[in-house]
């Protein structure tokens, strides 16, 4: 049987830094890669592009040209990327392409969701075997801000202080300390940050008010190494997971993240939990928003789930666990 062809997406510059030679190290395991492909009857190109929207649309142009297999190499924003490229393409529908990913990156929080690990070669043979598990994806709609576009989103969306966590966090920093940099300057900044009054408007009508300052929107369970904002979260389960944390004091902010590195922020926490198709958010003052990792716009914002609409190539069974 004829083997699809497969097409490699990744950045070069990613991950660079003056640390060392991220990049020469990521050349090499592509080759590597792509030599493994080769050896199993794939015919592979590797289309390397320097900005997060040329790989959107390199994505989004082989999708509508009919390429079976489209791999993300990379971290967590090159994998946001292709995805988006892909339902740009399929206009938010079913994709009939599907999407691989080889995890590269200082991050790689949708690998562990599914079930790839950190290991390349792993992750290759799960391509190579072509089984696949159909996920949701999440959608942020700025309800004001024409000018930005919605995005899909495969882990998170992250609200009010996370997204400036996103934005604070260095790159030497991520390198260092990989997925737990972000909760390491989170614990840092919790002193420093004030609240905002959120208001979430639901479907069915449920309008809730708190002031918070921090709202994650979760499709995953997994926000960065061990923690689990929106541990319930399952990435094919049609519901999108919200975690507020209410702002009353600082001493506060510091015991809830202490709870969530210690998985406890709902039971024993003070943490608000809730479960929805669509959600409409609107701030005072206006909080920024973050996307699988980053930055994107500002409340308000419309988040919601769209099911089983793209084909991810993933291990058989999955320990995704609560």
């Amino acid at each position: 049987m004829k083997k699809p062809p497969i097409l490699i997406l990744a950045n070069p510059s990613a991950g660079a830094s003056a640390i060392g030679t991220l990049s020469n190290a990521r050349l090499r395991t592509l080759e590597a890669a792509q030599n493994y492909f080769q050896k199993h009857g794939h015919s592979v190109h590797i289309g390397w592009e320097n900005e997060p929207r040329a790989i959107r649309e390199r994505a989004q142009n082989a999708a509508v040209a009919g390429a079976p297999v489209v791999v993300a190499a990379g971290g967590d924003g090159t994998v946001n990327a292709v995805a988006n490229g892909l339902l740009r393409a399929s206009r938010g529908a079913l994709c009939e392409t599907k999407l691989g990913v080889l995890p590269l990156g200082t991050g790689n929080v949708f690998a562990l969701n599914l079930g790839l690990g950190k290991n390349w070669r792993d992750a290759a043979r799960i391509i190579r075997r072509g089984h696949t598990r159909r996920v949701d994806v999440g959608l942020a709609r700025p309800l004001q801000n024409e000018a930005v576009s919605p995005r899909y989103f495969l882990l998170m969306a992250g609200l009010g202080f996370d997204a400036q966590v996103i934005e604070e966090t260095s790159l030497r920093m991520k390198i260092l300390l990989r997925d737990f940099a972000y909760a390491l300057r989170t614990l840092q900044n919790a002193v420093t940050h004030r609240g905002a009054q959120i208001t979430l408007s639901f479907d069915d009508g449920t309008v809730a008010t708190q002031n918070g300052w921090i709202l994650m929107a979760g499709n995953a369970a997994s926000y960065a190494w061990a923690i689990k904002f929106t541990k319930s979260a399952r990435l094919d389960d049609g519901i999108l997971d919200l975690c507020l944390f209410p702002f009353e004091n600082k001493l506060l902010s510091v015991q809830q993240v202490m709870q969530l590195l210690m998985g406890q922020h709902i039971e024993r926490g003070t943490a608000q939990y809730f479960q929805t198709k669509r959600v409409q958010i609107e701030s005072v003052p206006p909080i920024p928003i973050q996307l699988d990792g980053d930055e994107w716009s500002q409340t308000p914002v419309e988040l919601s789930i769209k099911s089983g609409v793209l084909d991810v190539l993933a291990p058989k069974t999955v320990p995704e666990t609560p």
